[in-house]
C-alpha cells in the first residue's frame, strides 16, 4: 500500500510518501516539505492571518497532487498546534477542505505527545526502559514519559521558539562569533 502522510506543522508542510506493509518496514518514496512559518501568521486577535490561510490552502493543494501522481492510496492529513490553536481554526479547516480537497484532522496536544512516545519507542526498544520525550515544536511543546504505552502526558504548552527568535534575532539567525 502507498500511503501519503501530510504533517501540517506551525513552521513546515511535511508531505511523506511511503510503501507501507502489515509487519515490514515502511519504504520512504517522497519526502517534501515546504516552509510556511504559521505561527508567524497568528494575528493579534489570535487568528491565521489570510496569507498564512492562503499559503496553508497552497501548499496542501500541491501535497494531495503530488500524492496523487505518486499513486498513493491514501492520505493522511492532520495539523498541529499552529491551526489547532488558531482562533479561526474552524474556518481555516473549511477553506483547506473545499478549495485543496484535503481534510485536515486537528491532532489534540495529548495525542501528538502519545504518538511521538510510540515513534521514540519504537526506533529504541523496550529494552530502552523508562522514556522521556520532548516534542519542541514552533509553536508547542508535547511531553509523554514511561515504559508503555499509553505514556504518561502533560497537557501541551505554548512555546513559539521560532516566533520568539525572530523578535529578537535577525531572519538570519543570532549573531555569529568572529
Amino acid at each position: 500500500m502507498r500511503l501519503g502522510v501530510l504533517d501540517v506543522g506551525s513552521n513546515t508542510v511535511h508531505l511523506l510518501v511511503v510503501d507501507a506493509y502489515r509487519g515490514a518496514e515502511p519504504t520512504p518514496q517522497l519526502s517534501r516539505k515546504s516552509v510556511l512559518r504559521l505561527a508567524e501568521h497568528i494575528d493579534k486577535r489570535g487568528d491565521l492571518a489570510l496569507e498564512g490561510a492562503d499559503a496553508l490552502v497552497g501548499a496542501a493543494l500541491g501535497a494531495r497532487r503530488q500524492a496523487a501522481e505518486l499513486g498513493c492510496d491514501e492520505v493522511i492529513a492532520f495539523a498541529t498546534s499552529a491551526v489547532r490553536d488558531a482562533r479561526n481554526s474552524a474556518e481555516v479547516l473549511d477553506r483547506v477542505a473545499v478549495e485543496a480537497g484535503v481534510e485536515l484532522l486537528v491532532l489534540p496536544g495529548d495525542d501528538e505527545a502519545r504518538l511521538t512516545f510510540l515513534a521514540v519507542r519504537r526506533w529504541f526498544g523496550w529494552s530502552a526502559g523508562n522514556l522521556l520525550c520532548v516534542d519542541i515544536g514552533g509553536g508547542s511543546l508535547e511531553l509523554g514519559a514511561g515504559r508503555a504505552d499509553p505514556p504518561r502526558t502533560a497537557p501541551p504548552r505554548p512555546a513559539a521558539p521560532a516566533s520568539e527568535t525572530s523578535c529578537s534575532w535577525p531572519r538570519h539567525g543570532p549573531a555569529r562569533r568572529p
